[in-house]
């Protein structure tokens, strides 16, 4: 199989950018006050230890400003003398990955990107509406040496900051007209892992069922993809969309802003 259609099965069966691998990533890094809790009550008569107590206590002190702020980001960090075990632990607080039913919520937060950022395009098909918006923000693996330096320079075993990011590691935008859906995505790619991809790469729901019979139905669609300046770009459509391959590349031309 062709690596382009590799990369478009993997693009579908995660759900395109906010499914279990982008999400999973975060999740496994990732530790609430209820984690800490169970721990505790697990192991009960044990009672919580000294550093589980002081990590309890941050991410309380980070909740009640996230409840007057709730789209805001932190980064924790716990050292592993804290954490027992042999490395240190990072994760987020927050709301890293904001999800919108306005278009104006998603412009206002995209607005704040300098990065790559999707728009609707000048030229979206009669009838197709605005459905939902969401921006992957950052990853906490991405703060992990930061955030590691910052707490051994201050000698803290417990470090938290608010993070304003302004970079997105994925952004998907969906409209629908009745039963059909239009997706617009993007996500960055590893840059370990460069992709030879040129131009536009387009596979039918047909093509796919064909290529891939293991692949579940729910995961069947139509899909244009590009790659360009280390990110993967995609406009996703149902099975039996009338939108051709030529309709999805004329919308590729503008959901990019420039």
């Amino acid at each position: 199989m062709k690596m382009t259609m590799k990369i478009a099965i993997a693009t579908i069966s995660g759900i395109l950018l906010f499914g279990s691998m982008n999400l999973a990533t975060e999740a496994a890094s990732s530790r609430s006050i209820s984690d800490i809790t169970l721990k505790s009550a697990a192991a009960k008569p044990k009672a919580m230890s000294e550093g589980e107590k002081l990590e309890k206590a941050e991410q309380e002190r980070i909740e009640k400003l996230l409840e007057k702020n709730p789209d805001d980001t932190y980064m924790v960090y716990i050292s592993n003398e804290v954490a027992k075990q042999k490395k240190a632990m990072v994760y987020s607080m927050g709301n890293p990955f904001p999800k919108f039913d306005t278009y104006e919520g998603y412009q206002k937060k995209a607005s704040t990107l300098k990065d790559t950022v999707l728009q609707q395009p000048v030229d979206l098909p009669e009838g197709y509406q605005f459905v939902s918006a969401q921006i992957g923000g950052p990853y906490s693996t991405h703060y992990a040496k930061e955030m590691e330096a910052e707490a051994k320079k201050l000698g803290k075993k417990i470090y938290s900051k608010k993070i304003n990011w302004t970079s997105a590691n994925a952004i998907e935008i969906e409209y629908a007209s009745g039963k059909h859906k239009l997706k617009l995505g993007f996500s960055r790619l590893d840059p370990k892992q460069p992709v030879k991809q040129k131009g536009y790469v387009y596979e039918s729901a047909e093509e796919m069922r064909k290529n891939s019979p293991k692949l579940g139905e729910e995961n069947i669609n139509n899909i244009l993809l590009w790659a360009e300046k280390g990110k993967q770009f995609s406009i996703v459509t149902n099975p039996g969309n009338p939108l051709t391959k030529e309709d999805l590349i004329k919308l590729a031309k503008t959901m990019v802003k420039k």
